[in-house]
C-alpha cells in the first residue's frame, strides 16, 4: 500500500485526536512493516526530534530470501506530548519512502544531518527534502480533510481559536495554524491531487 492509500483511508475521519496507535495499526495491516517499535531517546541536540530505522533481518535458512522488516521509530523523550505525536507519525510515514528517499549509507547520513538541522530548503538532496515535508505528510493523517474543513470553519467563524484546536487535536500550534489555513492546498500538493 501507499501513503495515498493511508491518507485516503483517514480522509473522512472526524474523530479527533487521531490516535497514533491506530495509524501504526493501519501500517502494520497494510504494509510489510509488521514489527514497529517506539523508542524515547535523550536528545543531545534540540534540533533532533526523531528518527527512523528500517532493518531487514533474515529468517529461516541462510540465503533463503525470507526476511522480517524491523521498524524502529525514535523520538525525543523530553518532547511535549503534542510534539511526540507529530514526530512519531512523521517518522512512521518513512515506511512509504522509495529507494531514492532512503538514507542507507554513512555518506548519505552525513549529507542529511546538516540539511535537517539548518532547515535549508534549497538543498536538492532528496532525503532532506522528503524530511522537510514529513511533518506536513503527518498532518494529512493527524487532521484528516473532513475534520480540517470543520475546524477551519470554526476558527474562521470565531467559535474556536487555533490554540483550542491545537489543544483538542494534541498537536503543535504552529503546525495546526498552517494546516487550518493551508491544509487543503498542502494536502493536494503532497498527494498530487489538483482539485
Amino acid at each position: 500500500m501507499t501513503f495515498k492509500a493511508l491518507a485516503d483511508s483517514f480522509s473522512e475521519d472526524e474523530t479527533l485526536p487521531v490516535r497514533v496507535d491506530v495509524i501504526l495499526d493501519w501500517i502494520r495491516a497494510n504494509t510489510d512493516h509488521q514489527d514497529i517499535t517506539l523508542h524515547g531517546v535523550t536528545r543531545s541536540n534540540r534540533a533532533f526530534r526523531g528518527g527512523f530505522r528500517r532493518r531487514s533481518i533474515p529468517k529461516g535458512m541462510m540465503y533463503g530470501g525470507d526476511h522480517d522488516i524491523i521498524t524502529e521509530i525514535f523520538y525525543g523523550d523530553d518532547l511535549s506530548e503534542d510534539w511526540k505525536r507529530l514526530v512519531i507519525v512523521k517518522e512512521a510515514l518513512h515506511v512509504f519512502d522509495g529507494t531514492a528517499e532512503c538514507v542507507d549509507t554513512p555518506d548519505k547520513l552525513r549529507l542529511l544531518i546538516p540539511s535537517i538541522i539548518s532547515n535549508d530548503l534549497r538543498n536538492t538532496f532528496l532525503p532532506a527534502m522528503n524530511d522537510q515535508l514529513g511533518a506536513f505528510r503527518a498532518m494529512v493523517i493527524l487532521i484528516p480533510e473532513a475534520a480540517r474543513v470543520k475546524l477551519a470553519a470554526a476558527v474562521e467563524a470565531g467559535t474556536r481559536t487555533v490554540e483550542e484546536v491545537a489543544n483538542y487535536t494534541q498537536l503543535p500550534t504552529s503546525y495546526v495554524d498552517l494546516w487550518i489555513r493551508y491544509g487543503h492546498q498542502i494536502r493536494n500538493a503532497i498527494l498530487g491531487d489538483h482539485a
